[in-house]
């Protein structure tokens, strides 16, 4: 199969892709408009991203029984109609409706998270790179966007920040749909169903918990930057349109420079190196920003933005990976990104309470830097070519 073929078939995870990140990311530059207008605090504001990721986390729990609902196509179907309309709610509700829609978005989010990387070794397995790169650079892309037309167009009409979520919600009505109107003519590959169990051996497999541990130090860096970057920005002198328009533009061309990542990584056996050498790099982009300023800040954005355009995908490619099978791919990455996102919900609060003590937003990009550091140092072990093997003494 070439490369435009694997392309074409894995149309419906693209599709599905552009909803995935836009719910969440468009939050962070309507942080200042939405304390003024509400006079929330920091922590709520801190807890009102960190209520998404949570819902990451705690939905591997929900897996067994998302599982039942049917085959991986109607898993994602059924998850793109709930978070579209989550964003709705978000869109016409008072602020109890503005934690509960993040609740409700970060619990879609999460199972199309899940079954995305399923769907990949259900279908397209031997071109699992490729197709991993595409749709995590278009989530990426997508995230991008919604933050640099969010407060433009929170600032165009009397609608405010609401006004924000129409494209976004337009756009899941059409995703919805497509899948719904294409999922019955999907060929029988794809209907696979999806098991209901868990490979609890995974639990003591230190190769999964490197795994899963680097999933989550990545998922901290970009959880606990993407929150207040914008509001960094604006300290450092920049408005609040032009660090919107700053964060999303190197984000966008981050993405766009990771999608070659998954796929020529997958042709390596030994991923070590490279994931030590992005660490390394994370770590000193977050180092420039807080001994530069002014324009090179841009510099320093896009090189963080590539590292971790490039740390995600591969944490997913992972997954696919050193599993054996569909079965053991979906156990791994349900064990990857629950403890990952759950590590990730804390990162914004630890962020804005070192800014609270230290009342200096260079001393709380210190953090970041570690993170990267330690990002690395996990990497190496990650990064191992040996298959996670499970001897399956149920079967």
């Amino acid at each position: 199969m070439t490369n435009r073929e694997v392309i074409v078939k894995a149309l419906p995870i693209f599709i599905a892709a552009i909803n995935m990140r836009a719910g969440l990311t468009i939050i962070s530059p309507l942080i200042p408009i939405l304390k003024e207008q509400y006079h929330l605090s920091s922590f709520l504001l801190s807890f009102l991203t960190s209520l998404t990721v949570l819902c990451f986390a705690a939905s591997a729990f929900l897996m067994p029984l998302v599982g039942k609902i049917g085959g991986t196509n109607r898993v994602i179907t059924f998850s793109l109609i709930v978070l579209t309309v989550a964003i709705f709610l978000r869109a016409i509700g008072n602020v109890p409706m503005l934690f509960l829609s993040s609740l409700t978005v970060g619990i879609a989010i999460a199972i199309l998270n899940f079954s995305l990387p399923v769907w990949v070794k259900e279908n397209t397995s031997e071109h699992s790179g490729l197709v991993t790169g595409i749709y995590i650079t278009t989530m990426g892309i997508f995230a991008a966007i919604s933050v640099a037309v969010a407060v433009p167009l929170a600032s165009a009409t009397s609608w405010g920040w609401r006004l924000s979520m129409v494209p976004w919600i337009i756009t899941g009505v059409i995703s919805s749909l497509w899948w719904i109107l294409k999922n019955p003519k999907s060929s029988k590959g794809s209907h696979m169903e999806i098991s209901s169990k868990f490979h609890r051996e995974l639990l003591f497999k230190p190769g999964a918990w490197s795994i899963a541990i680097f999933f989550g130090i990545q998922s901290m860096l970009f959880y606990g930057t993407a929150t207040w970057l914008p509001t960094i920005l604006v300290s450092k002198g920049l408005s609040l349109s032009n660090a919107g328009f700053m964060f999303s533009i190197t984000g966008l061309l981050g993405s766009v420079i990771g999608i070659v990542a998954p796929h020529y990584s997958s042709k390596l056996r030994d991923l070590r190196i490279l994931l030590v050498v992005v660490g390394g790099v994370v770590s000193i982009s977050f180092a420039g920003m807080i001994f530069d300023q002014g324009w090179r800040l841009v510099i320093w954005l896009l090189i963080s933005n590539i590292g971790l355009s490039v740390s995600f995908p591969l944490a997913l490619l992972l997954t696919v990976t050193r599993s054996v099978e569909a079965g053991e791919t979906r156990s791994l990455s349900i064990m990857a990104q629950a403890v990952g996102y759950l590590m990730a919900a804390f990162a914004p609060g630890i962020v804005g309470v070192i800014f609270d003590t230290t009342l200096n937003w260079n001393i709380a990009l210190i953090f970041p830097v570690v993170l990267g550091l330690v990002l690395g140092v996990t990497g190496y072990f990650a990064g191992n070519p040996e298959k996670i093997l499970i001897l399956d003494v149920e079967k």
